[in-house]
């Protein structure tokens, strides 16, 4: 059986891999970079990294560690889980500050590249320490301490929303975004 625990693993795997090829196109912005970057899918992958876990990931990780905590050990634990918490909001604060900087470039005006490119290493940084996070500590925890039913009873109170880019209904606004990372993929094209 499918659970929402595995819904979050492979939601971690898609976003690891997306932020993979995100580096790879914000890249080209650096001094001596041998590509150019392609402005239009930097923004639907922040689009998709801002949209999809603020409405879906988030909100379900949320919900599983509010049944989890009481279950918890030791104050360390909870220290973990309030840490994963903030860096929820800290992710979707950058991740928007991003997407309306990557605008203003795409709309022709002049953005720092230096503190553009600052922000986006602080940001990439970020998800990849929060996802590590998830992964050593509230993943295996959930595994270990929630029931069946608690599971059930967080798949039926949350709305099952598709994965607009990796799931089984493609959304029309990530459409150039899927393509690329299919086309990278199919040609096994490496990344950073």
């Amino acid at each position: 059986m499918t659970t929402v625990i595995d819904r979050i693993i492979k939601d971690h795997q898609h976003m690891a891999r997306l932020l993979d090829y995100l580096d790879y196109e914000v890249s080209g912005y650096r001094e001596g970079s041998e590509h150019n970057p392609q402005l239009n899918i930097i923004i639907e992958a922040l689009d998709y990294m801002h949209n999809y876990p603020d409405a879906f990931h988030h909100p379900l990780e949320s919900r599983l560690m509010a049944r989890l905590r009481p279950r918890l050990a030791s104050k360390e634990e909870r220290i973990q889980f309030d840490m994963i918490e903030d860096q929820h909001r800290q992710i979707s604060a950058m991740t928007q500050k991003l997407v309306e900087a990557f605008n203003t470039v795409a709309s022709d005006q002049v953005v720092p590249i230096n503190l553009l490119l600052a922000e986006y290493t602080l940001y990439s940084e970020l998800q990849r320490e929060h996802m590590d996070l998830e992964n050593q500590f509230m993943i295996p925890a959930m595994q270990d301490l929630l029931t069946v039913d608690d599971l059930v009873l967080v798949d039926n109170d949350l709305k099952q929303m598709s994965d607009p880019l990796f799931g089984s209904h493609l959304w029309e606004v990530y459409q150039d975004l899927y393509r690329y990372v299919t086309e990278r993929e199919n040609a096994l094209e490496p990344v950073i």
